[in-house]
Order: structure tokens, then C-alpha cells, then sequence
């Protein structure tokens, strides 16, 4: 909590016990946040040990192989569920104060469940998503009826080809349920037509 906080001072308070250079480093992970830059700050300023050197080239293998991703980093980002074991991240959108997606890796997790791989998982509220997805205009949909000959068939085909939306009913349907239909296809003589739906 003191670091996800960054509570430097209780930090330092809780680290007096912890010996040198492990409490040094974790003293100085509060402060290491920002662009990819930070890695390099964490090179030059948090103790040449193994594990840390790892770590931080792991950091930079990732963000390497995704160089169209605007990425910042935060070294004191503890967030996530305790089974996670690596990078833990999130998605963050244009206007949108909060992250779209939480998650991060959790090797070895399924070793209780006798599969101990390497694993990645994240969260996200599709509801909360949709909901910052620009409106879009519907063009609306065709109403068909429910199949009858070739020729209708031949004509859904035809429309939809065409980029249209067609929605076909079922025998004992009667109404359009699904995207908001505004046209019809209708049989004159022997020919289907396309009419507009009059609103009762």
C-alpha cells in the first residue's frame, strides 16, 4: 500500500529493518514513473541486481515490440489481484478519465491445477466501452419475409451484396425484432419491390 500510494515517508519508516541496497531500491521506486524514459532513470539509479536488471530489460523488450503505443511506466504500480507475477498494466482512451482494461501476467498460476505455463489476462467492462464508442447513424434494415422461392432469395442475396441489411423473418414472425427495419420488400406480381415501412 506504501507504494502503490507513494507514501515516501512511511516508506522509509517501514524499511529501516530492510537491509541495503534492497531498502535503497524500494525507497526509490516512488519516484520512478513517467514515459519510457524511467527506465533508464531505474538503470542509473536502483542497485545492479540480477533480478532488477531483468525485470527492467523485460520493460524494454515490451515496449519495443509495440512502438505505436503511447507507454508510460510506473516501477511502484502494485495494482492487480495477488496471483499476478510480472507486468501488470492498463488501457487508457482519449476524454476518458478512468482505464478501458486492467491486467497483467500470472506465470505458473495454473500449477495448482497441474499446467504451471506462462499466462496473461486482463478485464474489461464492454458496457463501459460501448458506451464511449461514437453514436453511429443506422442506415436502417429491409424487412424480409420468410423464405419463399428463389427469386426472394436470389433478391436478399442481391441487397445484401449491395451493403444492405436485410433481415429475413421466420415463418411464424411477423415483425422486425432485431436492427430497426424501415423498408420492406413486398411482391408485386412477380417481381419484389422495396417499400417503406409506414409507421402506424
Amino acid at each position: 500500500m506504501l507504494l502503490q500510494t507513494k507514501d515516501v515517508p512511511g516508506l522509509i519508516d517501514a524499511c529501516a529493518e530492510v537491509p541495503s541496497p534492497y531498502r535503497e531500491a524500494l525507497q526509490r521506486l516512488p519516484a520512478l514513473y513517467g514515459g519510457v524514459e524511467v527506465l533508464d532513470r531505474a538503470t542509473a539509479e536502483l542497485p545492479a541486481l540480477p533480478a532488477i536488471s531483468a525485470a527492467l530489460e523485460g520493460l524494454r523488450h515490451l515496449i519495443a515490440s509495440a512502438p505505436e503505443l503511447p507507454f508510460s511506466v510506473d516501477l511502484s504500480d502494485l495494482r492487480g489481484y495477488h496471483y499476478h507475477n510480472g507486468v501488470v498494466f492498463a488501457a487508457y482512451c482519449p476524454d476518458y478519465p478512468a482505464a478501458i482494461a486492467l491486467g497483467g501476467r500470472y506465470d505458473g498460476a495454473g500449477k495448482a491445477f497441474g499446467r504451471a505455463r506462462p499466462a496473461t489476462g486482463f478485464s474489461m467492462d464492454l458496457r463501459e466501452v460501448a458506451r464511449l464508442v461514437p453514436a453511429m447513424k443506422s442506415q436502417g434494415a429491409v424487412l424480409a419475409p420468410a423464405p419463399q422461392d428463389r427469386l426472394l432469395a436470389a433478391h436478399i442475396a442481391a441487397l445484401r451484396e449491395q451493403g444492405e441489411t436485410v433481415v429475413e423473418l421466420l415463418p411464424s414472425e411477423t415483425a422486425c425484432e432485431g436492427p430497426l427495419c424501415d423498408r420492406k420488400l413486398a411482391k408485386v406480381g412477380e417481381r419484389w419491390i422495396i417499400e417503406a415501412i409506414q409507421e402506424d
